[in-house]
């Protein structure tokens, strides 16, 4: 009875589809892939290859990356990250494809293959909820921002008088930035006390309370799941397309963000202190640590899978 339900518990099985085909020559049965007919595919491999880009330059490696490097070693934190890359990475990136791919089946689903699996479809839902809510609502405080840049002056950038004697203004806060006088260090820029008593609204105490919801950022986020809906509603078809924007833009925008940064004054001295290797962070379990867990964001392991196409040309996020 107990090496019964072991083996069941191990046994890798895959359901029988409604529909079947049954050799003539041999009278075996030879099921049709599952849903094969009516789930939507990818119109063509390059929305599949831009959709794969896509969800590799997200907020992950744009906005976490760089201040996740500078904090773990610089240069040296590339040596874990280019390891963990290509021994751990690169091997659950294929082989998440190749299941989706074979499988033609959803992320939750696909790990009905055993009844020791199941947990794991389940767990990646929950960890991929959990994720889009947190990067959602980054989304909406970056729309805010967007929309208040196009004002002739920053809204941000110079102190109001209800600041406080304390505030200074991010130019200034900049420009005197190696001065080590009691005033500087004091001193709170104008855009950080903007951040947190403009957009957030934060109250100085918890016993304050949270504050009810800000109409304006619950705009932004509806917004934000507004437009999440349109990429989303036709599933691959719509999304498929979204796709090339998805993957071209963010590349626009970091080419002009690094010409920006590289004609500011002192920005190769910054340049080499981001890149230079603090060795003696290497063997740190900690650093290595960081840059595992940086591997599966950046890899978007366990929150995609290859599901719509056939076993010709796959893919299914």
């Amino acid at each position: 009875m107990e090496n019964n339900t072991s083996d069941n518990l191990f046994a890798i099985s895959y359901p029988s589809p409604k529909n079947s085909q049954r050799n003539s020559c041999n009278g075996t049965t030879t099921p049709e892939p599952i849903d094969q007919q009516n789930r939507p595919e990818w119109s063509n491999k390059l929305e599949f290859l831009m959709s794969c880009i896509s969800m590799s330059v997200g907020l992950g490696n744009v906005w976490r990356f760089p201040f996740t490097a500078y904090e773990n070693g610089g240069g040296a934190f590339l040596i874990p990250y280019i390891i963990v890359l290509f021994v751990i990475g690169r091997p659950l990136y294929y082989l998440e494809m190749i299941l989706g791919q074979f499988t033609s089946r959803s992320s939750v689903k696909i790990w009905e293959i055993s009844p020791l699996f199941r947990g794991i479809g389940v767990g990646q839902l929950v960890g991929t909820t959990s994720v889009v809510t947190y990067y959602v609502s980054l989304i909406a405080i970056t729309l805010s921002y967007m929309f208040a840049s196009f004002a002739s002056e920053l809204p941000w950038a110079k102190c109001r008088e209800s600041w406080g004697e304390h505030c200074v203004d991010s130019s200034a806060i900049i420009a005197h930035a190696g001065d080590r006088n009691k005033t500087v260090e004091q001193a709170v820029s104008s855009s950080q006390i903007y951040f947190l008593d403009i957009v957030l609204k934060e109250k100085s105490q918890i016993y304050d309370g949270i504050g009810s919801p800000d109409w304006k950022l619950s705009l932004w986020l509806l917004l934000a799941w507004a437009v999440i809906f349109l990429i989303l509603v036709r599933g691959v078809r719509s999304s498929g397309k979204a796709a090339y924007f998805l993957a071209i833009f963010p590349y626009v925008v970091l080419l002009i963000i690094l010409i920006r940064a590289l004609t500011l004054e002192g920005a190769i001295d910054g340049v080499i202190f981001f890149v230079k290797p603090q060795w003696g962070e290497l063997l740190n379990p900690k650093k290595q640590k960081t840059g595992s867990s940086n591997i599966l964001m950046s890899c978007r392991i366990n929150t995609t899978r290859c599901g719509r196409k056939q076993l010709r040309n796959a893919s299914f996020h």
